[in-house]
């Protein structure tokens, strides 16, 4: 019986898979067509097993040797040489089951006779494939590429039909910084599956094993991992082997507990390398998490460049998001503004979830926020006064507020949940009922306006009857609650005062 995979490459006969025909058919284009090319991925993003696929599609017709840079990195030329004619026997072996006998090279330039030596030997054109190719030390990487440019220009003598290069990210800045004279590759990037090959992916367990993905579990997986294949098949293993083993279906419940394990208890390789990339710009990672809609995507802003390549963020119509609900998580938790002690002033000792529980069980949201609006008259001149913040400070306290009294009554509060085609800045879940909340910092008239209009828009998607905005302002000199009502929706607005004197004399 196959199972879900969560490292590669996959195997077909042991793991479920997904086929990806349009990309394949891409490639297969240009093989045939003598084309060099360039394929880019984050990791675990199934760039391996797509390029295994094709060299089992290609294998009897040309000479397909794939290769990995991964441990080239500190070899000297002479090394270099050494290794990649290893290498090269030591795949046509495995593949073809042929020992072909290759004479070491002394020069870089003598590759040219080696691809000539292959296709006398065989019969075949060869079809080179290097995995990890940006490993490679950049002196050597230089010449290599100069040399397979050379080849290029007379390929069909030297028989060398096509070269791959692959790379967690895009290989344009290498390939221009290091090689300018390559700039004869196309350029064909591995994406996230879709919903629908989401979808196939769990049918095919639903098939095989007969137990079944509640709708929403399946809505709830497509969400949050957004398609990345590695967080796609490792959310639905930990369901199917760890949550819901030897269970008929696997529900909302089941994912809730894969979830929080995912956010606090696991220590996931994907969640993992994102944060340790989007450490190393960590200011604009900032920005982009708590200034949102505010940083422009710009390719040739060498700090985007490096989050994008390293799929930490990407481009949403012109603006630098994460597209990626797991990670935006993951990031919002390990780059939140630290704001210690305040949960002392938040919820003291005679502060309990109760008073805010109304007779039917819902939350009297509207109540709670008095009782926020209290903490921050006490503690604002701390918290916001002579700092420069980011609206997602605002977000995470008010998160953190919430949190303390909602999770007293076994509710939770989600930050950045995915709705229809937008995110709600926080999402409370108490009791099988769902509250809405925007949030806003120092906006205009304008963007006021827009606010109201988006808020609305989540609750008509959300099929609810009421949500909340939130606006923190430097400008006004009161908290205000004002309620609108239109077509049967309740919007409770409320304005948060964030300019207090010198915190000099607050303790």
């Amino acid at each position: 019986m196959r199972r879900f995979c969560t490292s590669g490459p996959v195997d077909k006969k042991t793991c479920y898979y997904i086929e990806r025909p349009d990309i394949m058919k891409e490639a297969l284009d240009h093989i045939e067509n003598w084309r060099y090319f360039t394929v880019s991925a984050p990791r675990q993003s199934g760039k391996t097993t797509l390029l295994n696929d094709i060299v089992e599609k290609i294998k009897d017709k040309y000479l397909t040797i794939f290769i990995s840079f991964e441990s080239y990195g500190d070899k000297t030329k002479t090394s270099f040489l050494k290794t990649i004619v290893r290498d090269f026997k030591i795949k046509i072996k495995s593949l073809y089951s042929e020992n072909i006998e290759i004479e070491e090279p002394e020069e870089m330039d003598d590759i040219r006779r080696i691809m000539m030596r292959l296709n006398e030997t065989t019969g075949k054109e060869v079809v080179l494939m290097i995995d990890e190719f940006e490993k490679l030390d950049e002196k050597i990487m230089n010449e290599f590429l100069h040399v397979i440019r050379s080849i290029y220009h007379d390929r069909e003598i030297y028989k060398l039909r096509s070269v791959i290069l692959i790379s967690v990210g895009y290989l344009s800045g290498i390939l221009e910084d290091n090689a300018s004279p390559f700039n004869i590759a196309e350029h064909l990037e591995v994406p996230y599956f879709t919903k629908e090959q989401v979808y196939d992916l769990l049918s095919q367990h639903e098939k095989e094993t007969g137990q079944i993905f509640e709708e929403k579990v399946k809505e709830l997986i497509w969400h949050n991992a957004a398609g990345q294949p590695g967080l796609t098949n490792g959310l639905a293993y930990d369901l199917v082997m760890k949550k819901a083993k030897g269970e008929k279906i696997i529900t909302e419940k089941h994912f809730e507990k894969t979830l929080y394990d995912y956010m606090r208890v696991y220590i996931d390789k994907n969640i993992s390398n994102i944060i340790n990339k989007a450490k190393k710009e960590k200011k604009l990672m900032m920005k982009i998490l708590f200034e949102p809609n505010n940083i422009e995507f710009n390719i040739y802003d060498e700090n985007i460049k490096f989050l994008y390549l390293n799929g930490v963020i990407d481009n949403c119509e012109g603006i630098c998001c994460v597209k990626v609900p797991l990670y935006y998580k993951a990031l919002y938790a390990r780059f939140k503004p630290q704001i210690n002690g305040e949960k002392n002033y938040m919820a003291t000792i005679k502060d309990t979830i109760k008073p805010y529980i109304k007779e039917d069980g819902s939350l009297d949201l509207n109540k709670l926020m008095k009782r926020y609006i209290r903490y921050i008259k006490e503690r604002g001149a701390v918290m916001f006064k002579g700092r420069n913040y980011y609206e997602g400070v605002y977000q995470y306290n008010l998160d953190q507020f919430l949190g303390l009294y909602v999770e007293a009554a076994d509710g939770k509060v989600y930050p950045e949940t995915q709705i229809g085609g937008g995110r709600i800045d926080l999402l409370i879940n108490l009791n099988n009922k769902e509250y809405l909340i925007e949030i806003k910092a120092n906006i205009t008239g304008n963007d006021y306006e827009k606010s109201k209009k988006q808020i609305k828009e989540y609750i008509k998607r959300k099929g609810l009857k009421e949500g909340w905005l939130i606006i923190y302002s430097n400008t006004i000199k009161d908290f205000e609650y004002i309620l609108e009502e239109e077509n049967g929706i309740k919007l409770h607005i409320w304005f948060i005062k964030t300019n207090f004197k010198s915190p000099s004399n607050v303790k």
